[in-house]
């Protein structure tokens, strides 16, 4: 008599194949980590990258890009692809197809985390450190700015990197996969630029953020390499399992021999 595969135990297997999927090497971390404390304390010194932030401001203010209509919609359209509300969206979609599908809640925690993570340390830096935008005509430290380090950039790095995250870990179609991974390539280097085109941010801002986003992205990996990651990674009972069981308890009550 063959063998009969009981599904509730099949069902423990939640598709979670990549727990480290687009997790930063820790080269990249101490590299970017360490130049981001270089970028804060130039810019509290007004070392040789304040200096740079003004030429480079200073030139883009007369490319007028700000000033002409059509360039300044679509720089401002590129930099939605750093902002929150636009990235919320898309993740949160994305974790409840996820958790519908997989019947699963981990990815939702991965999203809580992301969303603490980014909020606390990026604005501990924006308030802590009060710098004006280049739109104030100079960089001002310690008073209503909220300048550096630039939140696009590292709203970027961090979520795009957890959606790739998420759609490699649930295994989701190859074609999902490719389109989150150029995002997440393409999304850092596009608003960092838009922004910077826009004068929105100085040239450290951009830089300091995307340092961030990649030590953050690899924090939200260590935080969720412990048991929090097996949190809600067990598929939810539903009408369907209870189906299954019935199936499997009959076979294995049935006549044999």
């Amino acid at each position: 008599m063959g063998s009969v595969t009981d599904p509730v135990s099949a069902e423990r297997d939640t598709g979670a194949t990549d727990r480290r999927a687009w997790c930063p090497p820790l080269w990249a971390v101490v590299i970017s980590a360490s130049f981001g404390l270089w970028l804060t304390v130039d810019v509290v010194l007004d070392g040789p990258w304040h200096r740079a932030d003004i030429v480079v401001a200073d030139w883009i203010d007369g490319l007028g890009l700000r000033d002409s209509p059509v360039p300044n919609a679509v720089l401002w359209l590129l930099t939605q692809t750093g902002g929150r509300a636009t990235i919320l969206v898309v993740v949160g979609l994305l974790t409840v197809y996820i958790m519908r599908e997989r019947r699963v809640w981990q990815p939702a925690l991965r999203v809580l985390g992301a969303f603490v993570l980014l909020t606390v340390v990026i604005y501990a830096l924006k308030i802590g450190l009060g710098r004006t935008a280049p739109g104030h005509g100079a960089s001002v430290l310690y008073v209503d700015g909220r300048s550096y380090p630039s939140g696009h950039s590292a709203n970027a790095v961090l979520w795009w990197g957890l959606a790739v995250w998420l759609v490699r870990s649930y295994e989701l179609p190859g074609w999902v996969v490719r389109l989150f991974t150029v995002v997440a390539v393409a999304a850092p280097v596009l608003t960092s630029l838009a922004m910077l085109a826009l004068n929105y941010h100085w040239l450290t801002d951009v830089l300091a953020g995307l340092a961030l986003g990649i030590v953050l992205l690899r924090v939200l990996h260590l935080i969720f390499g412990t048991r929090l990651g097996d949190w809600g990674s067990a598929p939810r009972q539903g009408r369907a399992g209870g189906r299954n069981r019935d199936r499997v308890l009959a076979s294995r009550s049935g006549p044999r021999g």
